[in-house]
């Protein structure tokens, strides 16, 4: 199944549908992101997690999701996605 089918099943009836991308979580380079607070972010992954998503799978999936659409910048910043937002974690130790 496409991940975004798996996080459609996890966000379809609640307001955090709109981040069916992931990019709001993975792409430090979007608007997206920007404009999603680290506590929504950490709110994202914890219901991927809660519900049994493997976080290695879905960064595969949103990797090859964007390079079939032709967008391979888009996969490239995952890794600083994440290091960002581990880092903002440690940063704000009261979340």
């Amino acid at each position: 199944m496409h991940y975004q089918e798996e996080l459609d099943k996890i966000f379809a009836d609640r307001e955090l549908w709109k981040h069916r991308t992931l990019r709001t979580v993975l792409d430090p380079f979007c608007t997206e992101y920007k404009y999603t607070s680290l506590s929504q972010k950490i709110e994202i992954l914890k219901k991927c997690f809660d519900n049994d998503l493997d976080l290695q799978e879905l960064v595969d999936s949103y990797k090859d999701f964007y390079y079939n659409e032709n967008k391979n910048e888009v996969p490239k910043s995952v890794e600083l996605g994440l290091i960002n937002l581990i880092s903002e974690i440690f940063k704000n130790k009261n979340i």
